[in-house]
């Protein structure tokens, strides 16, 4: 199989013009929908070797927390529901991919279907409350008695830790008293239903990196190069980045960057300067 990731490697060192560009990798949470495609894989019969190195050698989020569930025992529940095999795909090595797809079919699976053993019993609504409340400013202090007796609110701090947060902050109001700490939505006193709340692993790319790929593109970047990846590799960064291309999305201080070759490798920079931009100093029509 050719996970989705081994993107991060062709666009880390690649170093010919003309081509793709570095991502910010390591300034991202992992993301859930690749985690569970990860796992899918692993338990279906994937090489852990492989995933281990992107782990520990490329420093890749979703392979990171991967290996770490894969290590603490975590196996996917639904395996009936999906196989691990060849698809035809007209940019894979000799016309196919090896893919996650639910079973009988070629439609390969988001993540977000799969059912690991490492979520039986842990309440997600608490987990994205407690890391809402926190991305608005509750302090870890106050669920610190919390998390000594509900496994759910351990893992919140933890995942807050290794940089979750919730993205639509601006619905809801933090509310304190003595004895709690809440969200509620804005402007009333009624409890937030943690459904509605957004986290940034919830999303199938980061959008860091999908900003800096609509840069490359604009400033003369391959569409064709992010197209193929995104088919070949599973790349959902590159599927969105194309996507929003197509679509017209226009970056509105594009004229602050410049594509150039620094070093052998082709970046995106602020003009006049020789240091990778972040895709974060992207800015869209769209926003």
């Amino acid at each position: 199989m050719k996970p989705a990731f081994l993107l991060l490697v062709s666009l880390a060192v690649f170093d010919l013009p003309g081509r793709a560009q570095s991502a910010d990798w390591t300034e991202v949470v992992w993301r859930e929908p690749q985690v569970r495609y990860l796992l899918a894989d692993l338990t279906l019969g994937g090489s852990v070797k492989l995933y281990r190195d992107y782990a520990t050698t490329e420093r890749d989020p979703d392979s990171r927390e991967a290996i770490r569930l894969w290590d603490a025992g975590a196996r996917v529940v639904n395996t009936n529901e999906f196989e691990r095999r060849w698809v035809t795909n007209q940019f894979g090595k000799d016309g196919r991919v090896m893919r996650v797809v639910l079973r009988g079919s070629d439609r390969t699976t988001t993540g977000n279907e799969v059912l690991l053993t490492s979520d039986i019993g842990l309440d997600q609504r608490v987990i994205r409350e407690v890391i809402g409340c926190l991305t608005r400013g509750a302090r870890h202090e106050n669920f610190h008695g919390r998390a000594k007796k509900d496994r759910a609110v351990s893992e919140a701090l933890r995942r807050f830790n290794a940089g979750a947060r919730m993205l639509n902050g601006d619905w809801f109001d933090l509310q304190s008293t003595w004895a709690t700490v809440r969200l509620v939505y804005r402007g009333t006193k009624t409890p937030v239903d943690p459904a509605h709340i957004r986290l940034n692993s919830d999303l199938a790319y980061p959008e860091v990196n999908v900003r800096y790929f609509l840069a490359d593109m604009m400033l003369g970047g391959s569409r064709d190069f992010y197209h193929r990846t995104a088919e070949a590799a599973h790349e959902m960064g590159c599927q969105e980045a194309v996507a929003r291309f197509d679509a017209g999305v226009k970056i509105t201080n594009l004229d602050q960057f410049e594509r150039k070759q620094v070093d052998r490798k082709i970046l995106i920079t602020r003009k006049g300067a020789n240091e990778r931009i972040s895709g974060m100093l992207v800015k869209l029509s769209s926003d």
